[in-house]
């Protein structure tokens, strides 16, 4: 990206979340049970429709390009999920009345995961460094969702050691987890689709595995 693409593509992207987050957290925040349920199906949707109808609107072609190439990540993702909950037995997902992956993982997160995901890869590529500037916003990112979940009744740990309600060995695994996602998308944004999407599935596989180390190291 030139300087005034790259300047605009943060501008803009920068105001789709506001303008996003700003409706779909007080919704999350006021509605339980299966009302929450249904409002996380409708913004996981939402923000996968609108979020590549605004860059094709406003031009970002580069845009519409990442979010096609993390999606099918953000849809494999919750498997690790799964294995936490089914085998590690460190993971809870509370009943909002939504189907689920494995009956352990409800299905929204296939479409939650990229919201983070697509704005830490976007923002660290307008900037000179952008692998320390994606591990550095990931792991606040992660962090600040860690520590969100609990009252916002998505997910919580358990057995494992926490602070303030959240778990700590997750946290290295998903800054590894941009890291991974930036580093693919550098080396496969320019090549055929299907070789994107092997390598989305390679960095799920990968964050399985660093999620089992951390969690055998860290507890």
């Amino acid at each position: 990206m030139n300087t005034r693409t790259a300047m605009a593509g943060v501008r803009d992207a920068l105001l789709f979340h506001a303008v996003f987050f700003s409706i779909a957290i007080p919704v999350a925040l006021n509605v339980q049970g299966n009302t929450l349920g249904i409002a996380l199906v409708v913004f996981a949707l939402a923000y996968n429709m609108a979020l590549p109808l605004v860059g094709h609107w406003r031009g970002h072609t580069e845009w519409v390009k990442l979010w096609k190439f993390l999606l099918p990540l953000s849809i494999a993702l919750p498997c690790a999920d799964w294995m936490l909950v089914e085998r590690m037995g460190t993971l809870h997902f509370p009943d909002h009345g939504i189907a689920r992956l494995g009956g352990a993982v409800p299905l929204y997160f296939m479409g939650l995961w990229i919201m983070l995901l697509w704005q830490v890869c976007w923002l660290a590529m307008a900037t000179r460094k952008p692998y320390p500037v994606v591990a550095a916003l990931s792991l606040s990112g992660f962090l600040i969702w860690e520590w969100a979940a609990r009252p916002m009744d998505l997910w919580h740990a358990q057995h494992v050691l926490q602070v303030q309600g959240f778990a700590i060995y997750p946290l290295i695994p998903e800054m590894l987890l941009a890291l991974a996602a930036l580093w693919m998308w550098n080396t496969l944004g320019n090549k055929p689709y299907f070789q994107q999407v092997l390598g989305a599935l390679a960095i799920a596989v990968f964050y399985a595995g660093a999620l089992s180390l951390s969690l055998l190291w860290i507890g």
